[in-house]
């Protein structure tokens, strides 16, 4: 018989000491064995240390030192491959999350944008004669129609028409004199 089963039927007697025989016999096998599936060492070892584990816990019954063998690499395999799959799922999961953030996080910047453009606006508007900025708000805040609007301020179509474009030939002056551009508004 081989050192290895040797080692491992007396610890199945109760001698806990000839444990550490079976590591020193097939740490460094498995270690690198593991490693080759997960290429990072601290995570291999991890995986090993738990086939170890495994193995004294479960106690198998194994009757030569192959067999004792291919369960501790048996162990190591598996573990390796679902140590790969969670990781691969993780990533997933991580760049679609990475993903969601960056589009919310767009989502809010364009609504922070939106935001101040309006706060512009609004004071860009309080600077206007009072017909314009009625006439403005009626018709591109409340999208109403230039008959509609007439109808409210009390003058003809024509007129209202006249008013809207004047008060927008004066409100794009005091955006473009406070330095705003008037495509983003």
């Amino acid at each position: 018989m081989e050192q290895g089963i040797e080692s491992y039927l007396r610890f199945l007697k109760g001698d806990p000491s000839e444990f550490k025989v079976i590591i020193t016999l097939y740490w460094d096998s498995l270690l690198l064995f593991t490693n080759s599936y997960v290429h990072n060492l601290s995570d291999a070892e991890d995986i090993a240390q738990e086939a170890m584990i495994q193995l004294s816990i479960k106690r198998p019954r194994l009757a030569h030192e192959n067999q004792l063998k291919a369960y501790l690499f048996k162990i190591c395999r598996n573990r390796a491959i679902n140590y790969l799959k969670k990781q691969k799922r993780n990533l997933s999961m991580t760049q679609e999350l990475t993903e969601n953030i960056k589009d919310e996080m767009q989502e809010v910047v364009t609504r922070m944008e939106l935001q101040e453009s309006r706060i512009q606006l609004h004071y860009a508007m309080q600077k206007l004669k009072t017909e314009y900025r009625e006439i403005l708000y009626l018709r591109y805040f409340e999208q109403l129609s230039m008959y509609e609007c007439a109808r409210i301020m009390k003058c003809s179509e024509k007129k209202a028409a006249s008013i809207s474009y004047q008060a927008r030939q004066q409100l794009r002056k005091i955006l473009e004199k406070e330095g705003f551009c008037i495509e983003d508004l």
